[in-house]
């Protein structure tokens, strides 16, 4: 049997085969969707920003066990923020992708890990691409 694999992209999160997230970085409706998040995030962290000045305002509030007073908020922050961004991902990348990527483990250093690896992946696949539909081919006698 012949086996082809097209454009898709396999990658093994920690060398664990049950943990394989797979996307095709030439297919257009996920390049719309991949470049689209970051206009997303831009207008995001402006919000997000905005909130954590607030929260590290109230830092040095501590309650009666010596703990930040908003301690609680600030959890919750960064749960929201992981949360959004893995709702981003899995948007991108297909439904269970954070899953695979991150299991129960909600971290704002793995989803910029994750970002980190997949956004060199992803542009060198789409230079690639770009490259090869830009060069004239050989002997076209196009428009000669």
């Amino acid at each position: 049997m012949e086996k082809t694999n097209f454009n898709i992209k396999r990658v093994m999160i920690n060398d664990d085969p049950s943990r394989v997230i797979e996307f095709d970085p030439s297919e257009v409706t996920f390049v719309e969707r991949f470049y689209g998040i970051f206009r997303e995030f831009k207008e995001k962290s402006a919000e997000f920003n905005q909130r954590a000045k607030i929260l590290n305002k109230q830092k040095n509030l501590l309650d009666e066990n010596g703990m930040p007073a908003n301690l609680k908020e600030g959890i919750a922050f960064v749960r929201e923020m992981c949360e959004y961004l893995c709702e981003r991902i899995d948007y991108v990348f297909g439904p269970g992708t954070s899953q695979k990527a991150f299991g129960d483990t909600l971290s704002m250093p793995l989803i910029d890990q994750f970002f980190q690896a997949m956004v060199p992946l992803i542009n060198k696949t789409r230079s690639e691409k770009a490259a090869k539909y830009g060069r004239p081919r050989h002997g076209s006698k196009v428009m000669k």
